[in-house]
């Protein structure tokens, strides 16, 4: 992918293209060999513009109905739509059935059906067809499974190739990503850094280095990779979409807003992008800035078979933000539409989140009901029950959310429950309890030091430590600070 986008903004590429959409503005196509007519529509494909995709790849067919690239293209194109058989019967119809592309197609409509690893032994029985180009062969073996999330089976197309070319340029970055596709970021982390001091214009490192440093939530040191990647190409998607996931992370929602927003004016159909974006709007209160955002993600998402899971979440987000414009009625409309999406096991969520629109709603007994209901599905009874209490604190019923705090320390108990102390501080502040606000915002930073940052840095002076957060409450409430502001530990 990230070699194909390096393609789409070289000069040769888009003097292509420029060529090809002044004739199509003046009412013609012109004649283009077919695997430039197939690589325009794979840069339409790119972008989710299927008319456009679609009118490329059906003027390479007329123009060259012999050629197996506009067949390859067609054959990815039903199976990222999920559309497997007539995959198949399109790439077997091809007669050059050596063709690495077929290959390569054969294997990943493999991989779509949940055969990785016949997958896996089908690309090991072509191997002998490639000898005369087995270097790119392994290589792309490897990408294959990487771009599947494949990781281990990606891991040993590595070893095949670095075992026949030992010096290969891109062994060293995809050992790097291959770790952090394992969750291995501490180990990818010193990988991408030798390849950025050794190729310090090696963008796509730089872009790595920035997702690994936001996984390990080094947000500083992400941005900053972020924004030595952008020094090299200002236009690089990737980047932005670093910088403001790093921005997110962190807590820092305009930021994210913002660069998300310039992300997608680039890749204006990334649904996973959407949904951030969609997040970042509903932890600001922006409601009505979040709803055409999931309104759109919703018909992209219908549009994936492979996207179940994200049109569940779209779904209720969507519901959710309704529910706080008072759109009750409809809230619940589309939380029974995701219920229609989901997985039955995941039921005891969609309770959780009918419990929350009907105590939005003012609906005591209803809401009551609802959470009862998730408790008694839910697999996770403390962690359910401590999300039932965020929501009345979230609601404003901090009395409820107190009592319920409490049941949830004793359920895990004294020592493994602490986790709760930042959320009673909140509770007792926005009740007004000063006392206890203080006495428990005390204790916090030791219970739940990211919690309690998260919860108050928005009310102490900027780059205060949490330790001294309670230091600080106490001179807004008693106007001096208290003779003794060290932090006990609980």
């Amino acid at each position: 992918m990230e070699d194909s986008n390096k393609y789409y903004h070289s000069r040769h590429f888009l003097r292509l293209l420029h060529r090809y959409e002044k004739a199509i503005s003046e009412g013609h196509v012109p004649y283009m060999e077919a695997d430039e007519l197939t690589d325009i529509a794979e840069y339409y494909m790119t972008g989710k513009q299927d008319a456009k995709a679609n009118q490329a790849i059906k003027a390479a067919i007329s123009m060259h109905p012999d050629s197996v690239d506009p067949q390859i293209f067609l054959a990815r194109q039903k199976m990222f739509y999920g559309q497997l058989d007539e995959a198949h019967a399109i790439i077997d119809a091809v007669t050059e059935q050596e063709d690495c592309e077929v290959i390569y197609v054969q294997a990943e409509l493999r991989i779509k059906e949940g055969q990785a690893d016949k997958a896996s032994e089908f690309l090991t029985q072509q191997m002998k067809l490639m000898q005369d180009s087995l270097d790119t062969y392994l290589y792309d073996c490897a990408a294959i499974f990487m771009d599947y999330d494949q990781w281990e089976l990606a891991k040993e197309w590595l070893e095949h190739l670095r075992g026949a070319y030992p010096t290969h340029p891109r062994i060293p970055i995809m050992e790097a990503e291959i770790q952090m596709g394992l969750d291995n970021y501490e180990d990818a982390l010193p990988m991408l850094q030798k390849i950025v001091d050794e190729e310090p214009y090696n963008s796509d490192a730089w872009n790595l280095l920035a997702e690994t440093h936001v996984a390990l939530e080094m947000y500083n040191e992400a941005q900053e990779a972020a924004d030595f990647s952008l020094a090299i190409n200002p236009q690089d998607s990737n980047a932005l979409l670093m910088k403001a996931n790093a921005y997110m992370r962190n807590e820092q929602m305009g930021e994210a807003i913002e660069h998300y927003k310039q992300y997608l004016e680039a890749q204006s159909d990334d649904l996973s992008v959407q949904i951030s974006l969609a997040i970042c709007y509903s932890n600001e209160e922006r409601y009505k800035e979040a709803l055409p955002l999931l309104e759109k993600a919703e018909q992209q998402a219908l549009k994936q078979p492979d996207r179940e899971n994200e049109l569940t979440q779209v779904l209720q987000m969507k519901a959710y933000a309704l529910s706080r414009l008072n759109r009750t009625t409809e809230a619940l409309a589309i939380l029974n539409k995701a219920r229609q999406t989901g997985d039955e096991s995941q039921s005891w969520r969609f309770d959780m989140s009918e419990g929350d629109i009907h105590l939005q709603a003012g609906n005591l007994k209803q809401a009551e009901t609802y959470f009862a209901n998730a408790l008694k599905k839910t697999p996770e009874q403390g962690e359910t029950l401590f999300s039932i209490a965020l929501t009345y604190s979230n609601a404003g019923y901090n009395d409820c959310a107190i009592d319920l705090l409490d049941d949830v320390w004793t359920l895990f108990g004294t020592q493994e429950g602490k986790f709760v102390v930042p959320y009673l501080a909140n509770c007792y502040l926005h009740k007004n309890d000063m006392q206890n606000y203080l006495k428990y915002l005390r204790l916090a930073p030791s219970c739940d030091r990211e919690a309690t940052r998260i919860l108050f840095h928005d009310r102490f002076p900027e780059n205060t430590a949490p330790e001294d957060y309670y230091a600080y409450a106490y001179k807004d409430i008693y106007g001096i600070f208290p003779d003794q502001p060290e932090n006990p530990t609980y």
